[in-house]
């Protein structure tokens, strides 16, 4: 079960994401649906099509399945979605 604590640690596609800050002000407000995941972004399906977005320098809010909206620092997201699932989060 994904959590606040565990979510660095699960696969992300899936869940819904909104940029909250980031340097490119066009990207604030970007929401949808994570599709797919590299080490350095991010597709996501949007109403307006899938967009690529980079992690790095980024605030973002994801949308758990049970509803619970958590922040975090894309910088945090920046490493292989494979080796990131199996690293251990202090």
């Amino acid at each position: 079960m994904i959590t606040p604590q565990n979510i660095l640690r699960h696969e992300l596609i899936g869940l819904e994401v909104t940029v909250e800050e980031s340097p490119n002000t066009c990207e604030v407000g970007m929401s949808g649906i994570i599709v797919d995941e590299t080490k350095h972004t991010l597709r996501i399906q949007t109403g307006r099509g899938i967009k690529t977005l980079e992690k790095q320098y980024k605030l973002l809010r994801v949308t758990l399945p049970d509803s619970v909206r958590v922040k975090i620092d894309g910088n945090a997201l920046s490493v292989s979605p494979t080796r990131r699932v199996s690293m251990r989060v202090r």
